[in-house]
């Protein structure tokens, strides 16, 4: 029987999914695996780990883990896992992806609603015995310009939820191809066009030294007053001391912000205590079908590599090399 750990405990299906091809051990709910030792611990001799974000995977951990056969990661393409010493120590690293891009599509369009129709103030004036006046005047999404960076997988599918709406779209993103762009009815432009024109700004892109800190305190002045930033990516896509004070200075008119640069973030991050952000908790992809996807998409790859197949989504190609080479 196959040793396998799952770090995120909250992903239980996996047990009843892989009890058949081993015991199933999973992480501390409250542990967030910062510190190698506590990640070296909790691998031990595993042969299989499924994890999400939580847990930095160092060349240190990989090489610690003696019997590691895979790390199936949950969701996107991670920047947890240390791929080149996966690759070395013969550690497949897969991901599932897709299985996000419909929950986080519509957890965009949903803050995107929200904002508009200035949801977040309004309810708090409500709260306090207050009613609608001119200042609670909210905004139509019909016909709005939206400016989507990053086209993969959720950057596309919002961009199909918003043909309804009539809006006009704008696309950055230069590794993405042309046509996809046009065929989705969107407009591939630079970078200072989506934030000069853009009504509303949603963030798709993946995390790297490119793109860190990439929504910057140059850019945010860019935009539009009256335009909203929406991010459902990651966290340090923005320069989260930028925003804030863009958002208190009025420079934008508000922003719906799912992740943050540190999670769970703390009850003192700036961006909570302002009334024109709409903020998540990390919820977008968190949806009983988006799991069930994740959940069944690294129960595929686990099972595969324990039967000495190769693995659908198979992130670490050089994997393979390395195998032809024994």
């Amino acid at each position: 029987m196959f040793d396998i750990v799952v770090v995120e405990c909250e992903v239980r299906e996996l047990h009843m999914l892989m009890s058949e091809a081993g015991s199933v051990r999973f992480g501390d709910p409250g542990c967030k695996y910062t510190d190698e030792k506590e990640l070296i611990d909790l691998i031990g001799d595993a042969d299989a780990v499924v994890c999400t974000a939580r847990g930095k995977f160092t060349r240190n951990v990989i090489a610690s883990a003696k019997n590691l056969k895979i790390i199936a990661k949950c969701g996107s393409v991670p920047n947890n896992i240390d791929l080149e010493a996966a690759t070395e120590y013969g550690v497949a690293v897969t991901y599932t992806p897709g299985a996000n891009m419909v929950s986080v599509a519509e957890h965009a369009l949903t803050l995107m609603m929200a904002l508009l129709k200035l949801m977040p103030k309004s309810t708090e004036i409500q709260k306090s015995g207050g009613w609608k006046s001119e200042a609670l005047q909210a905004s139509e999404l019909t016909g709005k310009t939206v400016g989507i960076i990053g086209f993969g997988a959720a950057g596309s599918s919002l961009a199909e939820m918003l043909k309804p709406f009539n809006a006009d779209l704008l696309c950055f993103d230069p590794y993405a191809d042309p046509e996809k762009i046009a065929r989705a009815g969107a407009k591939s432009v630079d970078m200072d066009t989506l934030l000069r024109h853009s009504d509303v700004i949603s963030l798709h892109c993946q995390l790297c030294d490119e793109t860190r800190g990439f929504i910057d305190r140059k850019k945010l002045q860019k935009m539009k007053k009256s335009a909203y930033l929406v991010n459902t990516a990651r966290g340090a896509l923005v320069d989260e001391e930028a925003l804030a004070e863009a958002l208190r200075e009025k420079c934008i008119a508000g922003a719906g912000i799912d992740v943050y640069s540190m999670e769970p973030t703390s009850a003192d991050n700036p961006l909570l205590a302002l009334d024109n952000v709409l903020c998540t908790p990390h919820l977008a992809g968190w949806t009983k079908e988006c799991l069930a996807r994740e959940t069944q998409g690294t129960t595929d790859s686990v099972i595969q590599i324990l039967k000495g197949q190769i693995p659908d989504n198979l992130l670490n190609q050089g994997y393979l090399k390395n195998l032809k080479k024994q």
